[in-house]
């Protein structure tokens, strides 16, 4: 029998489940970039080199999870009492799982900095300002679901990071 509240079960009074997860962007790079390349004005040879650094940060990055998850199966507790024994098995799976974790973000801001190094500084800030206002419409849209759904007397307040 296993013993843990896996994701799926209920989990009474919990509206936003804030998990411990990688920054890293999940298998591809500079989505936004290519999405928006006319008004960022990236050349063909731009697009070529942010294509080529999203696919190898895509490999590199599952073969990192792939290992993750391969741990994570070996560490799992299927059967029987954790004694001190078995807990010191675990922690050396988990010790290479946090190397990997690590791995794994620090490899995003490595792939991250090559691909901003085929644009511009004019195109990163207009690439960010549309990241930007794309998140400010996402943000007011969930300020107005959550007000509906908590009801009109309650206020929402931002803030900004600097």
């Amino acid at each position: 029998m296993c013993d843990v509240n896996h994701h799926g079960f209920t989990r009474p009074g919990y509206l936003i489940d804030v998990k411990a997860e990688s920054i890293a962007a999940e298998g591809a790079l500079f989505t936004r970039a290519l999405a928006h390349y006319a008004n960022a004005g990236l050349t063909d040879h731009q697009i070529r080199g942010l294509l080529d650094v999203s696919r190898e940060y895509h490999a590199e990055q599952l073969t990192i999870r792939v290992r993750m998850a391969q741990l994570g199966e070996q560490a799992e507790q299927k059967r029987g009492r954790l004694t001190p024994e078995r807990l010191a098995e675990r922690k050396v799976l988990l010790d290479e799982r946090a190397e990997l974790f690590r791995a794994d973000e620090e490899l995003f801001f490595t792939y991250a900095a090559r691909g901003q190094e085929l644009l511009t500084d004019e195109q990163l800030e207009l690439i960010s300002d549309i990241y930007h206002a794309e998140k400010d419409e996402g943000l007011s849209a969930l300020e107005r679901a959550l007000s509906a759904a908590i009801g009109p007397n309650y206020q929402f307040t931002r803030t900004v990071a600097l």
